[in-house]
Parts: C-alpha cells; structure tokens; sequence
C-alpha cells in the first residue's frame, strides 16, 4: 500500500470543494438548514414540555446525525462520482489498490466532517447557545462510534451500487433515511413502538444516543451502552467491507466498464 496514491486521490476530491456548490451545500448549508429548523422546533417543544434539556438533547443528536450522514455520503457517493465521471475504469486501470481507495476514501471522511463541523457546531453556539463540548472527551468517542456507523453504511450502499448498477443507485441517500428513525437521534428509545425496539437495538447509533442523553441529563455513562455500540459497528463494519469488496470483485469480473 502506497501512500502517495491514497493522497493522490484524495486531493482528488478535495479540489473540486472550492468550487463545486453541491459538495459546499452538503458540507455546510443544508446542516446550518437543519440546525435553524431543529433549533426552533426544540425550543416550542421545551416551552411546551417544560424541559429545559430538550433543545440541548436534541441539537447534540443533528450534530452526531450529521457525522453519520457525511462520513456514510464521502464513502458511496465518491465511488458514485467517479461512475458519473467514467472515471471508475480510469481509477483501477492504475496500480491503485482497493484498500488504497477505502483508506482515501475514509481518510476524506474525517476531514470532510471536521470541515462541517467547523461550521455546525459555532453556529449551534450562537444560535442557541449550545455548547457541544460541554460533553467533554466523551464527544470524541460519540463522533467515532457515529462515524463508524457512517462507514459501514457507505461499504453496504456503496456494495449495492457496484454489484446492481446504477439503477439502484438510490440506495445511498434512502439507506441512512431508513435508519434514522429506528437510531432514537432526536428522541429517547422508550418513545419508539415496542414493535420496532427491537430493530433499534441493532443499531450501533442507538446506544450511542441514548448514552449521550444520559450524560446530558444526569451526567453517567452507561460503560456497558458503549461497549455494546463499537462491538456492534466492528461487526457491521466488518460485514460491510467484506460486502464491498465481494461486490467489488463480481463487477470486476463483470467488467468495470459496464458503468461507463
């Protein structure tokens, strides 16, 4: 593995954010969107509940809910651009490794969410004067389960697309939309139908969320929460990349070319 071909093409990438505004309005308009209509949602609804932890609560979850959704979309829809480029042969017609293109490609996961979060969580501040690291450390170790969440959503959608074609394509904006409200991002788990609380408890998110609650509310971590969170997400990881690369290779045989 060659670490001037990861950088390579993650300068790849990187380039066209300057100026290219739909990789500007994902990065950062559409989460300050997101911020100001969930910023005032909360407030009505902690005038009408009372509670004064509901605006906290619920901000805190849209900035770990937007760590999933930029880490999930620099995995699938950098493999979906070079498809709409027909750049996917160009790419692996060079020495470049797959496992050089997923470090790349998870490498410009962190700092693609670094740079947005530069930008959500000031104005979350002073907007609503929510403080984010007022959960100390602890938010360091939320923003990497939640990110590793994102990762293996993009392995998976990501898989999807390369064995089914882009006729599915779909699947890498629909995947993180069915997962969001089984994830208890903006709302505790108990509130969910019992029916479907069993789906929730799949989900790696679920118990990252609900820890961050209870840090915010009482100010106690659940150890046992987050142990079961990252061993889920290293087993959904895992189980994605190994789908990817599956995919991956039954493309191959197929012919990358069919995507040109």
């Amino acid at each position: 593995m060659k670490w001037n071909r990861i950088a390579a093409l993650a300068l790849r990438h990187l380039y066209p954010v300057v100026r290219d505004f739909d990789l500007v309005s994902d990065m950062i308009y559409w989460p300050i969107i997101d911020t100001i209509l969930w910023g005032v949602t909360s407030r009505w609804l902690s005038e009408a509940s009372g509670s004064t932890n509901v605006v906290v609560t619920i901000l805190m979850g849209l900035i770990l809910w937007n760590v999933i959704w930029r880490s999930q979309a620099e995995v699938s829809r950098n493999l979906l651009d070079e498809i709409w480029n027909r750049n996917l042969v160009n790419i692996f017609a060079t020495s470049l490794m797959l496992k050089e293109w997923v470090v790349a490609v998870l490498l410009l996961s962190v700092l693609k969410t670094l740079i947005s979060m530069t930008f959500l969580v000031p104005a979350i501040y002073f907007l609503y004067t929510v403080n984010a690291f007022q959960l100390g450390w602890w938010l360091l170790v939320f923003f990497l389960g939640t990110m590793m969440t994102g990762w293996w959503m993009g392995f998976i959608s990501a898989g999807i697309v390369l064995r089914y074609g882009q006729k599915v394509q779909t699947v890498i904006w629909t995947l993180p939309g069915i997962l969001l409200p089984f994830s208890a991002i903006y709302f505790p788990l108990s509130k969910l139908p019992a029916v479907v609380q069993p789906i929730s408890l799949m989900i790696p998110t679920t118990y990252i969320l609900e820890s961050m609650r209870s840090l915010l509310n009482g100010g106690v971590i659940d150890l046992q929460m987050m142990a079961i969170s990252f061993g889920l997400n290293l087993l959904w990881l895992s189980a994605c990349i190994w789908y990817f690369v599956r995919s991956f290779s039954y493309s191959k045989n197929l012919g990358l070319n069919r995507f040109e």
